[in-house]
């Protein structure tokens, strides 16, 4: 044999590195083939997947990793290959003498093996059997057993099938919501129990937490599709009524719905834990009627308050004069008059959180103290609150509004931003690569000094807007608060009609804040980096003076050494040569 050329690379194959699982996928394809299954084109691209493989795999299991291989064609081979290894080891064990001009495969050998002795059960191939979860199968290797019996071998432990349990909905699932939606109108009008699918979901929807009408992010399934699973528990029945379908409880049902209610009737909702601290039930009467008795004297205590402030541009609220309201943008809603919007939904569920729907120039949320008898009068709270899901996130990098729109946010005067930032599903389909959504957020925690609160639904959305709505309410409930139609100074707030009409986007800008919306575009410039620069340089005339009287080096790090931030950090220099060739080279001549 001649020896190979030195550095010669040498490459080896085996001819068939998986014939076990092959074989019986061949024979599995022919039978598909014959009895015109629909399962061929399954079978067929499964066998070209492996054929194509160059290494040994152990299991159905790791068939996975092939196109072509669903969970229950890798179950099948799993299933096969444990009959197979089965009665090896009997024939082992036995030691009985067999014919030996059968073939057969060993699954570790990447070659035929014309002497291993043929195994005692035949397992049929099928495509019906591996359509119907593999019921021939089952029945070989209960024979397989039934040798071993009679061969005096050790009986393999036999699986107990799992008993199905009596099905019970979750709490505030959708199956939940229906049955109790139903019970409810069925007690309140007991001659008429069946009720349209619009009707019916109008009832149930403030029983569930998810929403009836908008499907989750990457799937095509609401609340309502637990329907089907309540038919076919027999817990539901539906009737026609003209072109209209109706729903009514079984007596099954009127059981199960009744047996939820007494189950979870101490339960308390998010509504209960946020706002009351306990369930519903556990309220005591005598604290409902201390407050109707002391509402009277507040409300004397107000009307005084009112008088004594009325003249002044001051805007005053004594303790226990205002209510914290969460004002939530029109734009946030597809419409008020859309009963369905999710928006709404989900804030229906909160009927002790004292919210209102108008248009806000800035941000997507934010909270005012308004008087409680004078309600004209409204204090914004130093707290506005932005909301983006991820694929909003992505649009609004890569049009331009993620920079313009912090830009509005710092110059709002309001001196908490919260960015509340929601999953879109597995965030598969975002417009931007998920690490660079990742990082625009951490660079808006740290060099925008934003906080940043992420969610995972719209659902936990609303209740941290709840949460905070508490949080703020036992915050401000025992202070004197002041504000004016004005910028707020120190403590002092700002009125929310002054807030409206100062962060309108079609006011006319001042040349420097032109000046840092354009230094915004720059790579690496951040809204405090541009407060800091035009500090120094009210606009890019001075500015470019400055840089006239400046050698190009002394130019590029002329910005560099400039503070920015509670942490006063420096510009920096990259910021610094960017902003010196963008402006360099204007002549003001």
């Amino acid at each position: 044999m001649n020896a190979l050329p030195q550095g010669s690379r040498i490459t080896f194959k085996q001819a068939k590195p998986n014939p076990l699982f092959q074989g019986w996928l061949e024979e599995l394809h022919k039978e598909a083939v014959e009895n015109e299954s629909n399962f061929e084109p399954v079978v067929k691209e499964a066998l070209t997947a492996l054929s194509k493989y160059p290494l040994p795999l152990q299991s159905g299991t790791e068939c996975a990793i092939l196109k072509g291989f669903d969970k229950k064609l890798c179950a099948y081979l799993d299933k096969r290959l444990g009959v197979h290894n089965y009665n090896k080891n009997l024939l082992t064990n036995n030691s009985s003498p067999r014919s030996s001009d059968t073939e057969t495969y060993d699954l570790d050998s990447p070659v035929r093996i014309d002497s291993e002795p043929r195994s005692p059960v035949n397992v049929p191939c099928s495509s019906n059997s591996y359509s119907s979860g593999n019921t021939n199968l089952r029945s070989e290797q209960e024979n397989v057993a039934q040798s071993s019996d009679a061969s005096g071998s050790s009986k393999p432990k036999a699986t107990k099938k799992k008993q199905r349990g009596v099905y019970k909905p979750a709490f505030r699932s959708g199956s939940y919501a229906i049955l109790i939606g139903l019970l409810e109108h069925l007690k309140e009008k007991p001659d008429s129990p069946a009720l349209k699918k619009e009707d019916l979901i109008d009832i149930a929807q403030k029983h569930s937490e998810e929403s009836f009408t908008r499907p989750k992010p990457e799937s095509f399934y609401t609340a309502w599709s637990n329907m089907t699973r309540l038919a076919t528990k027999g817990l539901v029945n539906k009737r026609k009524n003209g072109r209209k379908i109706e729903y009514f409880l079984t007596d099954e049902g009127i059981s199960k719905a009744q047996e939820l209610l007494k189950e979870y009737a101490n339960t308390p909702t998010a509504n209960d834990i946020i706002f009351n601290g306990a369930s519903p039930q556990r309220r005591s009467p005598a604290v409902e009627l201390d407050i109707e008795i002391d509402r009277p004297i507040i409300r004397e205590a107000v009307k005084s308050s009112v008088l004594e402030i009325q003249n002044l541009d001051a805007v005053e609220m004594p303790p226990g004069s205002f209510d914290i309201i969460l004002l939530i943008d029109k734009c946030e809603t597809s419409g008020l008059s859309n009963k369905h919007d999710p928006t709404v939904t989900q804030f229906k569920k909160y009927p002790d959180l004292k919210h209102e729907y108008r248009s806000l120039k800035v941000g997507d949320f934010t909270w005012v103290a308004q008087h409680k008898v004078n309600q004209d009068q409204e204090l914004v709270l130093p707290y506005v609150v932005e909301r983006k899901r991820m694929d909003d996130l992505g649009s609004s990098i890569k049009d331009g509004r993620f920079h313009e729109q912090k830009f509005r946010l710092r110059k709002s005067g309001l001196k908490n931003v919260i960015y509340l930032v929601e999953n879109y599903g597995s965030n598969k389909h975002v417009g931007l690569p998920i690490q660079s959504l990742l990082q625009a957020l951490q660079n808006t925690r740290v060099q925008d000094n934003f906080k940043v609160h992420e969610t995972d639904s719209l659902k936990n959305s609303a209740r941290f807007l709840a949460m905070m709505t508490k949080r703020l309410t036992i915050e401000y409930k025992d202070k004197y608060l002041k504000g004016y139609n004005r910028e707020p100074q120190g403590d002092e707030l700002m009125t929310f009609s002054y807030l409206n009409q100062a962060s309108k986007k079609s006011k006319p800008l001042t040349v420097t804040e032109t000046f840092i919306k354009l230094l915004l575009q720059l790579k690496g410039a951040s809204v405090e980096k541009a407060l800091a620069i035009t500090e120094v340089y009210k606009t890019p005339h001075t500015l470019i003076e400055a840089y006239e009287n400046c050698s190009q080096k002394e130019g590029e790090f002329l910005l560099a050494n400039l503070k920015y931030g509670d942490l006063n950090r420096n510009v920096g220099p990259t910021v610094s040569k960017s902003v010196y060739h963008l402006f360099s080279n204007i002549d003001l001549a």
